[in-house]
């Protein structure tokens, strides 16, 4: 391995790496890699770790709170805006490669040059990828209301490594990736890919799930080719590890699923389609990576949306959306409030009985999930306010976030104890002292209880009255 250049890296003393996460979140790092070498991770002192670390925009260093440098372009001398990327040459070669592909619709292809002509570092932008670049393509037997999910290794891979010498990117190699099959995409309509340039920011944001391009099936269907994370989506997490969360693994998780959301609000977009199938998992070292999904992605490719048509998972749309209203940055609080359940009580919200129109009914009359004995007071009042009847009654997705990071500051790195952490530390006790008369999710879900988006096709007139 070459020398790093000083101006592609920062050294700083941090006591663990999920403590550094957190700060990173802390002083607004919209992205960044960690890498570290070909050391195993027991080799590394915890008093001084190497962090490569890549921005978005404006990134701050944690040491002096100045703006690090990646010194000049050395072939137009121009300023660095990330490691080993200058706007100018790195756009413009981009730009000389568009007559080498094609995705054979001229609305994807511009598109995709949108991307890369606005980056500002080496991952903010889409690339077109050959299907041929792909092996080991396998349906996964999951889909949404639009779309299907298969895996696949990419074998060029992302250009995630930097050759030190040479100071460019180079390809990662063969890598492990989803794909999402967007159904009737052949037709895909102009609609859809307006909805495109409003979110594609989403698409590669630090906060949100990884996106590297897109691509064609033989079928001439269009596929997004998303990160794999190994853990699944939420519900598979929860399976897998028989619903039992420890509370600051919970309420750090929260914290960086409403980054997430608090990134798409902030831009004056909505998610609308906010379920424990689009939160993906993946556990990093001493900490649990959940990243938000499908932002902006979901809907009809082949013909204009209707807007009286409801789609989604019943548990996780809000009351008002059933009544007829539009989908708002409140409906998403809704959604993340379920969410908060979800991970409180170890299964998925609903899950023995049908979603059916009888479901939606009591929903809309102000039926909600029991909390779970011995959820702390606290997380249990901002989870029922996220849930609240009233959507201007609910948190904003920023209030949601600087509320989860004090959390996770009082119970995750403050040392001392307060009365917040002794609410959690309580709430431990009282978890992990009846694990055996926790049956969480050992029982299958009810055969009707359907947790992928769908058509929520019903029309009895009670779901559009007054609430």
């Amino acid at each position: 391995m070459g020398i790093i250049p000083k101006d592609s890296f920062f050294v700083v003393k941090v006591a663990n790496v999920k403590y550094f996460k957190r700060q990173l979140r802390n002083f607004a790092f919209i992205h960044y890699v960690l890498r570290l070498s070909q050391l195993q991770v027991s080799e590394i002192s915890p008093e001084l770790m190497h962090l490569y670390v890549m921005q978005e925009a404006n990134l701050v260093a944690i040491a002096n709170n100045k703006a690090l440098s990646y010194g000049n372009c050395p072939d137009c001398r121009s300023q660095r805006t990330s490691a080993a990327w200058c706007k100018i040459c790195d756009i413009s070669n981009l730009k000389g490669k568009f007559y080498s592909w094609t995705s054979g619709n001229s609305m994807i292809d511009e598109f995709i040059q949108y991307t890369q002509l606005n980056a500002n570092d080496s991952t903010d932008y889409l690339e077109w990828i050959d299907f041929n670049q792909f092996d080991l393509v396998e349906n996964t037997n999951k889909r949404g209301a639009f779309s299907s999910i298969y895996s696949a290794i990419w074998m060029e891979g992302p250009s995630w490594n930097l050759d030190e010498e040479a100071e460019v990117w180079t390809r990662n190699g063969p890598i492990k990736v989803i794909l999402k099959r967007l159904d009737n995409s052949q037709n895909i309509n102009q609609e859809f890919v307006n909805q495109l340039y409003r979110y594609y920011k989403c698409l590669q944001s630090g906060s949100l799930a990884d996106y590297f391009g897109m691509t064609k099936d033989p079928t001439s269907c269009y596929m997004f080719v998303m990160r794999y994370y190994e853990n699944g989506n939420l519900y598979s997490y929860l399976d897998e590890s028989m619903g039992v969360l420890c509370w600051r693994d919970i309420v750090d998780m929260l914290w960086a699923i409403s980054a997430g959301l608090n990134f798409i609000h902030e831009r004056d977009l909505i998610h609308g389609n906010l379920h424990g199938g689009n939160i993906l998992v993946e556990n990093e070292m001493d900490s649990i990576d959940t990243k938000i999904a499908d932002t902006g992605i979901h809907g009809h490719v082949d013909k204009q949306t209707s807007y009286k048509q409801i789609y989604g998972v019943i548990p996780f749309v809000a009351p008002e959306i059933f009544n007829g209203y539009t989908l708002t940055k409140e409906s998403d609080i809704y959604s993340f409030g379920m969410i908060m359940w979800m991970l409180s009580a170890g299964v998925r919200p609903y899950c023995d009985r049908p979603h059916d129109s009888q479901l939606i009914q009591e929903i809309c009359s102000g039926t909600r999930p029991n909390i779970v004995s011995g959820t702390p007071p606290v997380f249990a009042r901002l989870m029922l306010q996220c849930l609240d009847a009233d959507s201007s009654n609910r948190p904003t997705a920023s209030q949601l976030y600087e509320c989860l990071g004090n959390w996770v500051t009082a119970i995750c790195d403050d040392p001392d104890p307060s009365e917040l952490s002794n609410q959690f530390d309580i709430a431990e006790e009282i978890k992990f002292s009846n694990l055996e008369q926790l049956h969480f999710n050992i029982l299958p879900c009810h055969e009707k209880a359907i947790y992928y988006s769908r058509p929520l096709n019903f029309s009895e007139p009670f779901l559009y009255g007054k609430m």
